[in-house]
């Protein structure tokens, strides 16, 4: 790759990072991506009602038979004064990364291999972070979506219903000159639980109230007992918040109090036992401090499962180039890669040039080639040896 080239995806990772905005509300992000695409000559086809588009070099969509997607959302920071205000979200799980990787990667197999190009859809995907879902609630009342993700929404519609193979990419080893590709992630649900008891002066009569935060705090404590119980080969993730109004004063006993966590596991199954083991510690502690407690569900992401035959071609791809490659077992995190993956042959490409600290207000770029250069020409490679696959 030329120096001009080279210069041209620092500089849009750069742009990338200082456009970070939270998900299916990518609009400047998307405005920077879409533009790039179409000075290169791509069409853009963008999606109806929310954001997140499709480009291609022109080819009929019959002919594009494999998928490359990016994520565009970033994630909130915590202590940010509102949802819109500056420094609000910043790009911690690294998707500008993502998205620097799929431009570069787009540019140089259509200069190298024009006709291979025409077979492969370069899709910008919103809101992969399942966060901050009042507001997709809110898209979803509206109309404009039915899913609470990105790429489940675009599986809703049929965007997938083509491709043969679907390959993304991911920020992922602090190490220079490190390639990995994980095998196996956790699914995941939501589950949130409303406790309601009674207000009273904390401090003249605590004892006419009847404390929503004790019943919640019991719960938490309930939870924590029951860790000892989860089999470790389950990869069982819990981690609740608890929230109280923002306006709840000290001395008044909490009439409200709410409780919401993830439920992560290797398989639906355990998901399942496990949510039911909460619901029914929920029911308990409130039952024992005098409250009520209802419970809402909402479905998560589903495991992701590694492709075999795309992940062994990934390893001749890295180490073909000279780079290390990394074979991950699990992770307990979670991706809506793995809705992806029950339905198509997936691989999530795990990218260097960062420190590792993934949604955590530390991560960085460590290295501006290795983040946004290398994985250009990396991918580049890996669709060239897809597309010529017997």
């Amino acid at each position: 790759m030329n120096e001009s080239r080279e210069g041209e995806l620092i500089g849009l990772g750069r742009e990338l990072a200082e456009a970070s905005e939270p998900g299916f509300f990518e609009h400047r992000t998307q405005a920077i991506l879409a533009e790039r695409f179409r000075a290169r000559g791509f069409k853009v086809r963008e999606f109806s009602g929310m954001t997140g588009f499709l480009a291609g070099t022109g080819g009929s969509r019959q002919a594009q038979r494999l998928a490359v997607v990016a994520d565009m959302d970033a994630l909130p920071q915590p202590g940010a004064s509102s949802p819109g205000s500056v420094g609000a979200y910043a790009h911690t799980c690294g998707h500008h990364l993502q998205m620097t990787a799929l431009f570069g990667a787009a540019c140089l197999l259509r200069e190298r291999h024009p006709k291979l190009a025409a077979r492969v859809a370069f899709l910008a995907t919103p809101a992969e972070e399942y966060v901050e879902l009042e507001r997709r609630e809110a898209l979803r009342r509206e109309g404009r979506v039915r899913a609470l993700s990105g790429k489940q929404e675009l599986l809703q519609r049929g965007a997938f219903a083509g491709f043969q193979v679907v390959v993304a990419t991911h920020a992922a080893s602090p190490r220079p000159g490190e390639v990995s590709s994980v095998l196996a992630m956790n699914g995941f649900e939501v589950l949130r639980w409303s406790f309601r008891g009674a207000s009273a002066h904390a401090g003249a009569h605590p004892h006419r109230g009847r404390n929503a935060q004790n019943a919640a705090v019991l719960f938490l404590q309930a939870r924590a007992f029951l860790r000892e119980s989860f089999p470790e080969d389950r990869h069982v993730r819990i981690h609740p918040v608890l929230r109280l109004p923002p306006d709840q004063p000290v001395n008044l006993i909490p009439e409200t109090a709410a409780v919401e966590t993830y439920v992560r596991a290797v398989d639906p199954e355990t998901v399942e036992g496990t949510a039911r083991r909460l619901e029914a510690a929920a029911a308990g502690c409130s039952t024992a401090i005098g409250v009520e407690v209802g419970a809402e569900r909402l479905s998560g992401y589903a495991p992701f499962r590694a492709d075999p035959r795309l992940h062994a071609l990934l390893r001749q791809t890295v180490e073909a180039r000279g780079l290390r490659f990394v074979e991950e077992p699990f992770s307990a995190a979670s991706s809506d890669m793995g809705d992806v993956s029950q339905l198509k042959p997936a691989i999530i490409v795990g990218l260097p040039g960062t420190n590792g600290l993934l949604h955590e207000g530390g991560f960085r770029v460590t290295g501006e080639r290795e983040a946004y250069v290398l994985p250009a020409e990396l991918l580049a490679d890996y669709l060239k040896r897809l597309l010529t696959q017997p």
